[in-house]
């Protein structure tokens, strides 16, 4: 059985927003129309429109399927979640990862509100409820998603022929531990990875001396590589993997028509300058379960860090749906939140 996580799989939306771009006539040529009909998934009433030239925000979902036995690739909860905004204006990209653990105030359609961990809401109400509590949780509005399952990312990787990440850890990186049927071994230093490669190469984490947070660390540095390779591609075979692949394993309410590739294509310059952060919390358990507990100072700098992103103005009063440490615990947190990963990638 495969072991709950993969938001390595999250490569899939920068891919298809900055990839769009560079292919766009291949796309056009070899049936853009089928692509969008496989992957567009409407939620709500979408009454903005995609502006070339105005920032974007884009939940990217990495779904865990779980179970192998599933029939529903979708059924689950999304285990990786990360925000990114992307600026034309700037010519920048931000990628926040949210902790999965993170206990937020999760309120259903039927106005009924429970206290669980964030990746719950996507199991509760798919990627609307999953939607409409990072909004309120991080004060942002969010523009469109993208959700891809595991599968996918292993496809994505071989279809744009291998990717090279550096492993820092200063030992081989596997997960044996997790699944003992599988040997592969990411060895130390720069490496070349493909696609089952990549999966165990972001998948780890009990090895980790940061945990879920170097975990999280490796999927953003894939997500960045696959960015870098897509953007370097001029061959059509290559584009045919990749069109595969997003059609079978993703979902989105990002228009993957001809008639929008215009629209996408003013993003392009935006994902050469990428930066990297980590939404975190303290580490407490309620109840016999562990969470992730953000402080209200963490939760501020991240949503102004998003603002600025997008150009807008930084708030001094915090809202968010979060159970904040100082409400759960009355004080504050031991330790600081605020030394969080932050990595700029030219």
């Amino acid at each position: 059985m495969i072991k709950k996580l993969i938001g390595m799989v999250l490569g899939f939306l920068a891919v298809t927003v900055v990839g769009v771009g560079i292919y766009a006539y291949t796309i056009y040529q070899q049936g853009t129309a089928t692509l969008s009909q496989k992957t567009y998934k409407k939620i709500g009433e979408e009454t903005n429109v995609i502006e070339a030239t105005e920032p974007l925000t884009i939940l990217l979902m990495g779904v865990d399927t779980g179970n192998s036995e599933r029939t529903d690739p979708w059924a689950g909860n999304s285990d990786s979640m990360i925000l990114l905004t992307v600026n034309p204006k700037t010519k920048k990209t931000t990628m926040m990862s949210l902790e999965r653990d993170i206990l937020t105030k999760i309120e259903s359609g039927n106005g009924q509100v429970q206290e669980a961990k964030l990746n719950a809401a996507y199991a509760n109400g798919g990627a609307e409820l999953a939607i409409s509590t990072i909004q309120k949780m991080m004060n942002i509005h969010i523009d469109r998603y993208v959700m891809v399952n595991m599968q996918g990312l292993q496809q994505l990787v071989d279809a744009v022929g291998g990717i090279t990440v550096n492993n820092t850890l200063g030992f081989p990186i596997s997960i044996t531990d997790q699944e003992e049927f599988n040997k592969i071994s990411i060895g130390v230093g720069e490496q070349t990875l493909n696609g089952e490669e990549a999966l165990v190469y972001s998948r780890m984490r009990y090895q980790d001396p940061e945990g879920d947070y170097g975990r999280q660390k490796r999927q953003r540095e894939v997500i960045q590589k696959i960015v870098e390779k897509v953007l370097s591609l001029n061959s059509v075979s290559h584009y045919q993997g990749i069109l595969k692949a997003l059609s079978n394993n993703m979902q989105t309410n990002v228009d993957l028509s001809a008639k929008s590739i215009p629209q996408l294509l003013g993003y392009q310059d935006s994902f050469k300058n990428i930066e990297t952060h980590q939404l975190r919390g303290e580490d407490a358990e309620l109840q016999g379960i562990s969470y992730q507990i953000v402080t209200s100072e963490h939760m501020l700098e991240m949503q102004n860090l998003l603002r600025r992103s997008l150009g807008k103005e930084p708030v001094t009063e915090l809202e968010t749906n979060a159970v904040l440490y100082e409400t759960a615990f009355g004080r504050t947190a031991p330790s600081t939140s605020t030394s969080i990963s932050n990595e700029e990638v030219e």
